[in-house]
């Protein structure tokens, strides 16, 4: 099988940049959102049309994006 229909792009969801990446397979589309500076995937879905599987995706991301608590810290050497 080969991938095809092949699409990336960046987003902002929820203050968190990520990388929303599409793509046709086996007669089906897969989509997954994933955090940019790690490169962690946090949510992946399938559907029958590129956006249902898009939107299913980035549904999902949020979802857990909101529920994700972020640190702030100030890593300033010296003093």
């Amino acid at each position: 099988m080969r991938a095809e229909d092949f699409r990336t792009q960046p987003l902002e969801l929820e203050g968190w940049s990520v990388r929303l990446t599409s793509y046709l397979i086996g007669g089906q589309y897969l989509a997954e959102v994933e955090v940019e500076s790690s490169g962690v995937t946090i949510a992946r879905a399938t559907g029958q049309t590129q956006s249902v599987a898009e939107a299913q995706a980035i549904e999902t991301a949020v979802r857990r994006l909101t529920r994700t608590r972020r640190l702030d810290f100030d890593l300033t050497v010296g003093g």
